[in-house]
């Protein structure tokens, strides 16, 4: 998914807890994909059905888990993972149980102890909620809000409070980290909900919800609170962004000196603001949606204290809801329509999201060893030098976006498995018996650490949002840079201590795919230091549509039943990249045999091992309503058209003796020449 405009993109979604498979599933995806030629379907032609030769045992013969719309090899992964994870949680629970100093277990435990939590009831809340309900002025007021400004994530998803500040590069300076503020304040999904004459039901519902959570605060005039925080909630919408601001980055690229807001956006007092978010020190800020901003600070004037206190007090409850009395997680889901949550899967999820990367330390140690980062750093580069003598020969680029791109090839920061250099934990204090004091710990130090990073150089090589135990990676077009979990670099997609050919051929052609985007029309606003800007000219865009014309017609053509086609606008982009994918990560196998033949195996050439494990990729079981979803709201097609990219490769003909004739031939001259 697009994030932030095409600031980065999202290759896979950081896993959640999953639903696990049964244990004959999971065993799944540690074969090779290439490996053991009898599960080919030899009663297909390659040159006919690439997708359905490489892939009809595996669909033949795998069923589709009751309850399950699809079933892909990530998926499988996504499943397999989160199990690896809890299991290095609860020892290190176990450890710290044992009186071994150990943050991890301590604050998973924390976590876990319900009674601990039941008994002190409301007790850790009542200080804060106290300092609420003494706000009076609007100055007082001013500085709660900024104490409560949140971090956002880089998404703008769910930004807890009225703003996000959000800690990255500057659009037009690659050296120096800027405040990012976001809208945000909203309890339900979207404005839309707020303000769409056909949503009164939604908002009925959330205001009985709100009454109810300042009911079991012990709050009074509940109902009339509960009205008063929908109504403010209501004008807070009302100033957000049109849904689409962020999709075009150049609409958020709006630069507020520290002396502006005030008469850019009166109301709130900023110099009280800025001080208690401790950013008054700052002198530049990003102010990605200006209307929310100014509407916000508008509203701090114009809306009733009363209405500001209650509005803080539920969100501060909201916010709390894991460290507090099992009656607020129960109003929480019959809200919501749904059972309890699992409280296990809670823990390990807080415990993630406070100390991720100490979680992602004990990953790797025992998933992903340094061998293993070793060979996934050595194959990054095959891809590069790969990457670099394809653009060298781009007929589509002019000379001098040419060098741009070889520029930003070469600057591009690849990181795989886990980061250099690790978040340093050592100064949040976590307490094995104290659930809600580690909470906010851990977002006051996540706070201060981003906070901190204002004094420092860019560092293209942080892992910002991917946790090595995540099965995902990304792409950051700003700063320059790529990440591979170590989670996604396992079998089959990546095997250390495996087969050349396969390796390339699955984990390789995706590493290609992504690093394509920074050179397609997703990343030619962004240049080689991450800073906005387009760097191709009206003619190279031109050439490059006309070459990927061709490609174009042929999704354009692909319909998996009569009444159902892909649509090449949608799929495009993504089936460029697939395109990139196979063609550079082919180069790169054969650079890795530093010019030796590859050896046969199973009765396999080495490129029909890599041209097979590619296919593998895209495998997927869907029903066929997820298939119709797919084809009207995804950008990536089916998988068997994914697959079926290989006929543009003239390597993949070779290998299979495509011949005219075969329903995937393609005449050389036909097959087009993008990268």
């Amino acid at each position: 998914m697009l994030e932030r405009g095409i600031l980065a993109y999202n290759i896979a979604c950081a896993v959640g807890a999953a639903a696990i498979l049964s244990s004959s599933a999971l065993a799944q995806p540690r074969t090779p994909l290439a490996a053991d030629p009898q599960t080919v379907d030899a009663s297909v032609r390659p040159g006919d059905d690439f997708y359905a030769y490489a892939n009809g045992v595996w669909l033949k013969t795998t069923p589709l888990p009751t309850g399950r719309a699809n079933l892909d090899t990530t998926a499988m992964l996504r499943d397999e993972t989160p199990p690896r994870v809890q299991v290095l949680i609860e020892e290190a629970a176990r450890d710290a149980l044992a009186g071994r100093a150990n943050r991890v277990g301590d604050f998973y435990a924390s976590w876990m102890d319900v009674a601990a939590i039941e008994a002190k009831g409301l007790k850790p809340i009542a200080d804060e909620l106290a300092v609420i309900a003494a706000i009076r002025d609007r100055q007082a007021l001013s500085a709660h809000l900024g104490r409560s400004l949140r971090l956002d994530d880089g998404t703008n998803s769910k930004t807890d409070g009225l703003l996000g500040v959000w800690i990255h590069q500057g659009f037009h300076d690659g050296d120096r980290y800027v405040p990012h503020l976001v809208q945000g304040g909203l309890g339900l999904s979207n404005a839309g909900d707020y303000l769409a004459a056909d949503k009164s039901v939604v908002r009925d519902r959330y205001r009985a919800h709100v009454a109810t959570i300042l009911k079991l605060a012990g709050l009074d005039e509940t109902a009339a609170r509960a009205e008063r925080v929908l109504a403010l909630e209501t004008a807070i919408a009302a100033t957000h962004a049109p849904a689409g601001h962020n999709d075009d980055v150049f609409n958020t690229d709006n630069t507020w000196r520290r002396a502006d807001f005030a008469a850019k956006a009166p109301g709130m007092d900023w110099a009280v603001y800025l001080k208690a978010a401790k950013l008054d020190g700052q002198d530049a800020f990003v102010v990605w949606q200006p209307t929310a901003v100014t509407g916000a600070s508008a509203l701090a004037q114009s809306q009733p204290v009363e209405a500001w206190r209650d509005y803080l007090a539920f969100h501060l409850i909201k916010r709390s809801l894991g460290v507090l009395p099992k009656a607020f997680a129960e109003e929480e889901a019959a809200y919501l329509g749904r059972p309890l949550g699992d409280r296990q899967q809670q823990a390990i999820a807080a415990t993630t999201a406070a100390l991720g990367q100490d979680i992602g330390r004990l990953y790797v140690a025992r998933y992903f060893p340094p061998q293993s980062k070793a060979a996934a750093v050595a194959m990054a580069e095959n891809l590069r030098a790969a990457f670099r003598a394809r653009l060298a020969k781009a007929v589509w680029m002019s000379p001098a976006t040419r060098d741009a791109a070889i520029a930003k090839l070469d600057a591009l920061n690849i990181g795989v498995g886990y980061p250099d250099r690790w978040i340093d934990y050592s100064g949040l204090e976590v307490r094995r018996d104290d659930a809600y004091g580690n909470l906010r710990r851990a977002e006051a130090f996540a706070y201060d650490r981003e906070l901190a990073k204002l004094s420092q150089p860019v560092d293209p090589g942080e892992w910002s949002s991917l946790l090595p135990q995540r099965v995902g990676a990304i792409i950051n077009f700003s700063p320059n840079a790529l990440q591979f979990s170590a989670a996604i670099l396992q079998p089959p997609y990546f095997d250390p201590q495996g087969d050349a050919a396969t390796n390339y051929g699955s984990a390789g052609a995706g590493m290609a795919h992504e690093i394509s985007h920074s050179f397609d029309e997703l990343g030619n606003i962004y240049d080689a230091k991450g800073r906005l800007g387009k760097w191709w000219t009206d003619e190279d865009l031109a050439r490059f549509r006309a070459a990927t014309a061709p490609l174009a017609a042929q999704y354009a053509a692909y319909c998996p039943q009569p009444d159902l086609c892909v649509n090449p606008d949608k799929v495009l982009g993504e089936g460029i990249g697939d395109l990139a994918g196979v063609l550079v990560a082919y180069d790169a196998y054969v650079l890795s045999l530093g010019g030796e033949p590859d050896v046969i195996k199973d009765g396999l050439t080495g490129d029909q091992r890599f041209f097979l494990s590619f296919a593998r990729r895209w495998r997927r079981l869907q029903t066929d309503a997820a298939l119709r979803q797919q084809i009207v709201v995804e950008i990536h097609a089916p998988g068997r058209y994914r697959a079926s990219v290989v006929r543009n490769n003239d390597a993949w003909a070779r290998a299979y003796d495509v011949k005219p004739g075969d329903k995937l031939y393609l005449p050389p001259e036909a097959r087009p020449r993008i990268w």
